[in-house]
């Protein structure tokens, strides 16, 4: 489990996703989170020291052990906190929302038809 801090616009955008999907936000940030340690090498070298509590949220969000353990170690890397670094993450998994496993990408070749009886 980690408590990432994230900026309000990741906030709201985070929660508006999980609406859009009918997830919980503490599952929406797992998913986030596994996809920015996909693209982890996009990651700044230099996050910040901290993110001020007026322009940041904060929530819970459980994460599997192989993905606590990899932010865990990038946050000692780094010498940052967890929370930062998951909040990070997130940012990053936005970006690449488009990837989160079940979603399929709406592709339409033809104009729609109109409906039918039997449709």
């Amino acid at each position: 489990m980690v408590l990432p801090r994230v900026l309000l616009a990741d906030d709201l955008a985070l929660k508006t996703l999980a609406t859009n999907l009918g997830w919980y936000v503490s599952e929406t940030a797992a998913k986030l989170i596994n996809i920015g340690l996909q693209h982890v090498d996009e990651l700044p070298d230099e996050l910040p020291l901290r993110v001020p509590r007026s322009e940041s949220a904060g929530f819970t969000a459980r994460i599997p052990l192989t993905d606590d353990q990899v932010v865990r170690e990038i946050a000692r890397e780094r010498d940052r906190s967890i929370s930062l670094v998951a909040g990070s993450l997130i940012h990053l998994g936005l970006r690449y929302r488009n990837e989160i496993p079940g979603q399929i990408p709406v592709q339409y070749n033809r104009p729609e038809q109109p409906l039918t009886k039997a449709s």
